[in-house]
């Protein structure tokens, strides 16, 4: 067997998830778990001007909804 870049690498895990018995971070379900989603552009190098938050931040339940500029603050 070739080793090196390129080379394809045998791993393990790989059995276990093509058959669908893979365990992933979407199927934990805790009391209290808080979620995340991203959002992108459907625009690629779009400027983005504005971003209204306020909708989904009076939604029930969310408990922040952050922006690129929110980010920038905390950096």
């Amino acid at each position: 067997m070739k080793t090196g870049i390129g080379q394809p690498v045998r791993r393990k895990e790989d059995a276990r998830l093509v058959v669908g018995a893979g365990q992933f971070s979407d199927d934990v379900d805790l009391p209290r778990q808080t979620r995340a989603f991203v959002l992108r552009s459907n625009h690629a190098h779009a400027r983005i001007k504005n971003i209204a938050t306020e909708r989904a931040q009076a939604l029930k339940g969310v408990l922040a909804v952050l922006t690129g500029a929110d980010l920038k603050l905390m950096a």
